[in-house]
């Protein structure tokens, strides 16, 4: 049985919305709409959505704090819809969670071909999306860490960066490397950026932050994510 994908729609304007619903239906989706921020992190929690539809504006309240704040809960696909075409509010809604960026109006048809096309990459993403070390596994889906039956959730520069030190699982990896490839750009020599990043990380994956038994810093070099901790390789 294939399973039925749930649309969650965060717009103000009703008739949004319902437009947006109709087409949804019409794809075999599930929908669920909500005109506040507020409101919708209620549905975000009980609906649990596959997809999110969400406007940039909401009264009151802006979409892109919105979307900041679900990404603790859920690591769907964002799909914003706005007025706005300056290119600092894209840049912003798509570098603070969000996924795709459709300006109003728009073309039901083209923004239902935009919600299938990330749909498609989350459903071929799940078939592939843990990586298992020694008493720690990754969920690049959830962007999450398993360790002792406990799931733990990251953010997505926290995530990228452990990830990145899985896949060199016992190796070290440069400040600037995991700068690279975890913000995209050159580092430019300011690495503190990594340091404060992988600090937060410790706090959440290190039994005792202080005295690290999963991230070792390495004077001069960087960082290694090791196998396993170093209380396991003493028992």
């Amino acid at each position: 049985m294939v399973d039925t994908h749930k649309i969650m729609i965060v717009d103000d304007d009703p008739h949004i919305c319902e437009i947006v619903q109709v087409y949804c239906e019409r794809e075999g989706f599930i929908s669920s709409y909500s005109h506040s921020g507020t409101e919708a992190m209620k549905l975000l929690a009980s609906f649990e959505p596959d997809l999110i539809v969400l406007d940039v504006m909401l009264a009151n309240e802006n979409g892109i704090d919105w979307c900041m704040n679900a990404r603790s809960y859920t690591n769907a696909p964002i799909v914003f819809l706005s007025s706005r075409e300056e290119d600092e509010v894209k840049i912003s809604a798509l570098s603070y969670g969000g996924d795709d960026y459709v300006t109003k109006p728009f073309s039901p048809g083209v923004l239902m071909a935009k919600i299938k096309a990330h749909l498609r990459r989350v459903s071929s993403g799940r078939r592939d999306q843990l990586l298992e070390l020694p008493g720690l596994t990754l969920d690049f889906y959830a962007q999450s860490v398993i360790m002792r039956g406990e799931t733990i959730f990251l953010t997505k520069k926290e995530f990228g960066l452990l990830s990145y030190m899985a896949q060199n699982v016992n190796r070290v990896v440069s400040s600037d490397a995991l700068f690279q490839v975890t913000w995209g750009m050159e580092s430019l020599e300011d690495i503190r950026t990594v340091a404060v990043h992988i600090s937060n990380l410790r706090k959440k994956i290190e039994a005792d932050p202080a005295n690290p038994e999963r991230i070792f810093t390495i004077r001069g070099a960087g960082y290694m994510l090791v196998a396993r901790s170093a209380l396991q390789a003493r028992t």
